[in-house]
């Protein structure tokens, strides 16, 4: 379970930050190719999709076209308005909180939540709220960051880290916290949504980040993030699940 100081936890967001540049560079361009292609695949199409903490667009192209009602939900205003320069009428923004939706019961097809899982003091009403939004087998994509990793786990070997293995949620710095993968498969059972898939990211992209010229030879790879996502050993998890 959450520690009870890390409950109320609020997302303060991205406000005056400029979010675009941080997918610069090789290793960045990796991730960004991998999390679209993950967040693509895993979308069959429908009437409406949501896109929650949905920044300044970065995940538009994996769904507009694909659904007939597009809505992107983002507090921080200056990401809403580069959002709205790159897509213009084609979609719907919503200012407002994750835990208090703007939309009546089952009005979606699918959400996706990409990079906002880490940032929440209260996961388990956020996933309530996204049920509550979500059609009956509406599917839900987002990812944690999963302090479960190899590398947490080497640290703590060498007493550098806390056990990554308790499934207690851990700070790792303001506003941004860490899960092991059995809590949030709980707490998605628990608020009524059956996993479909998980892939693991943040491997190859550190590679690339050493060996820039990787990222030419390297193509992102939904084999390997899918082996990861089993393993559930990355530093940061994408799942895929269904409303039940």
């Amino acid at each position: 379970m959450m520690p009870k100081e890390l409950r109320g936890l609020s997302w303060k967001g991205y406000e005056g930050q400029d979010y675009e540049n941080f997918w610069t560079g090789p290793a960045k361009q990796y991730l960004d190719e991998l999390e679209q292609l993950i967040v693509s695949q895993s979308l069959p199409g429908g009437n409406a999709v949501v896109d929650i903490g949905a920044g300044f667009g970065r995940m538009g192209r994996c769904y507009i076209g694909k659904y007939r009602s597009v809505h992107m939900v983002e507090p921080a205003s200056n990401l809403r308005e580069v959002a709205a320069r790159t897509y213009g009428d084609s979609l719907n923004y919503h200012e407002a909180s994750i835990y208090e939706l703007p939309f009546a019961d089952e009005s979606f097809d699918a959400a996706v939540m990409v990079r906002v899982f880490h940032h929440l003091g209260n996961s388990e009403a956020a996933l309530r709220e996204i049920h509550r939004i979500l059609k009956p087998r509406g599917r839900l994509v987002f990812n944690y960051s999963n302090k479960r990793n190899i590398k947490r786990l080497a640290q703590f070997l060498t007493g550098r880290a806390r056990n990554p293995l308790t499934q207690d949620s851990e700070e790792y710095a303001s506003t941004l916290i860490g899960h092991h993968p059995d809590y949030v498969e709980h707490v998605l059972s628990f608020n009524g949504f059956a996993i479909e898939a998980q892939y693991g990211v943040g491997v190859m992209d550190k590679v690339v980040g050493v060996f820039p010229f990787m990222g030419r030879l390297l193509r992102p790879s939904m084999l390997f993030a899918r082996l990861l996502g089993l393993l559930r050993l990355a530093p940061a998890q994408f799942v895929v699940a269904c409303k039940r």
